[in-house]
This record gives C-alpha cells, structure tokens and sequence, in this order.
C-alpha cells in the first residue's frame, strides 16, 4: 500500500493447510522506516485481524519476529499475541545468523 506513489509497507496473510489445521493462519508484515511509529503497522494489523476473525475463521494466528525487533513486539503484544518460544540462529541478516522470537494470538470465543 502507498501514499502518493510511495511504500507505506507490507502484509501478507495465509492459512495454514493440512489436517486440522484450517484455523491457523501466520503473516508477516513490515512498515517502510519513514512511516515507523505512525500508526501504519496498527492499522494494517487491524484489518489483517479483522478478516482473519471474521472471513477466515482463524481462532490463532502466528508469526515470527527478529527477537531485537523491540518496537514490532510491542506491537504485536498489543494486539494479543503472546511469545511462545525463542529460535535460535533461524534467520540470517546482514550475514549473521539472528534469533528470532515465535509469537501467537487465540481468538477467544464468543
């Protein structure tokens, strides 16, 4: 998505396929630094939530997040997601290996 012309960032969403796991979903997502702490991420993460409850029917949705990315988690903490684990040397940036923090929300039922 853009304003005027220019890259605000990135979402993609997807549901998780196999057996008994149609109500998993995981996205990952990224806002362009000049749009960081402006509110693009909240409310991108607000329409991704909203399908993901009430067109996908997802009950937890997860991600995986750089376990520095401090501003991200917080973030996502405030949308409900919880850490569920640390993964160590999963990703590589900058050409080191880096930890990354696994991260899930459980819609509650109504």
């Amino acid at each position: 998505a853009g304003q005027g012309g220019e890259r605000l960032g990135h979402l993609g969403m997807e549901q998780v396929r196999g057996v008994g796991l149609s109500t998993v979903g995981s996205f990952g997502m990224g806002v362009a630094p000049a749009w960081q702490g402006k509110g693009v991420g909240s409310r991108r993460l607000a329409a991704a939530l909203d399908v993901a409850d009430n067109w996908m029917n997802l009950r937890r949705v997860v991600l995986t997040v750089y376990a520095d990315n401090e501003a991200a988690q917080q973030l996502y903490r405030k949308f409900g997601f919880e850490v569920e684990g640390r993964m160590r040397d999963y990703a590589v940036r900058d050409g080191a290996f880096v930890d990354t923090v696994s991260m899930a929300r459980l819609r509650q039922s109504a």
